[in-house]
């Protein structure tokens, strides 16, 4: 069973403290963070949100967002800083396990409404226990047909299906605006602003990615879900451009993986589904 953290340094959602009592909505990426002196610790990433779609992982530090970085900024002024406007462009120097990678996201609109305990209990019959399913299902029926269900929050955490029995007090869910064009990928670890070498696309078939400059020594990796690789290519010396490199992912079960480029001292990881 996981414990809630009940710290007021964790933000929800990018914006609302645990403590809130209002709701509101805004462009940000869909993640809760512990701010420190160093950067914004990340805690939580809400399922299908752009920092998932990126790959951002509980437990990254984000130290600069679009050249700025946060060790420079008061830590109760970082969410301005990782807030934006919809649709706008941020990129996210991060550190992960000693290494450093960089984030490139598009802020979408999400919405932060809070789910009164009143409300679940009515609805459920229950006043002190519910499973994190019914949270989402009640969380479900109370936004609109404009937006779509990421997740429900409690104290900043998200509440999953590990979670057992979670107390219906300071319940908050967040949505996401549909129909607004997403886009999220790794880049290296040096780009000040708008990444050049990318990987455009992994299927079961096929990786696909851009090369900026060339490289004496290359790497794909493909990691499961739980982090464990399920395959791995040496790529040798490469030449700057566009390239396919061929794979086999045919039986591999249905679900989230992550594709690792290792180029040139440069790490470029993007999630992907498989169906």
């Amino acid at each position: 069973m996981k414990k809630f953290i009940t710290s007021v340094a964790i933000i929800a959602a990018l914006s609302t403290a645990i403590i809130a009592q209002t709701s509101e909505s805004f462009g940000g990426l869909g993640i809760s963070v512990y701010q420190g002196k160093k950067g914004a610790s990340v805690a939580s990433v809400l399922p299908n949100s752009p920092a998932a779609q990126a790959g951002l992982q509980a437990g990254d530090v984000i130290f600069s967002v679009n050249g700025t970085l946060l060790s420079t900024v008061a830590p109760e002024n970082q969410i301005s800083i990782l807030r934006g406007k919809s649709g706008s462009s941020v990129v996210l120097q991060v550190s992960r396990g000693g290494e450093t990678i960089s984030l490139f996201a598009k802020r979408a609109s999400l919405s932060v409404q809070d789910l009164k305990s009143q409300d679940v209990s009515a609805w459920f019959g229950k006043s002190k226990s519910v499973t994190a399913e019914e949270l989402n299902y009640l969380a479900s029926l109370k936004i609109g047909e404009s937006y779509k269900l990421l997740g429900v929050m409690q104290k900043g955490l998200l509440v999953d299906s590990d979670i057992e029995n979670p107390n219906p007090q300071q319940i908050q869910h967040i949505s996401l605006k549909k129909n607004v064009p997403q886009e999220s990928i790794f880049i290296g670890a040096n780009t000040p602003n708008i990444p050049k070498s990318i990987l455009n696309f992994v299927n079961r078939n096929a990786i696909s990615f851009s090369l900026v400059k060339e490289t004496d020594f290359a790497k794909v990796t493909i990691l499961n879900v739980k982090g464990a690789t399920v395959w791995q290519k040496n790529l040798g010396k490469l030449p700057a451009g566009s390239r396919n490199v061929a794979w086999d992912g045919a039986n591999l079960p249905a679900g989230s993986y992550q594709a690792r480029l290792e180029a040139g001292g440069t790490v470029l990881v993007q999630r992907f589904e498989l169906r």
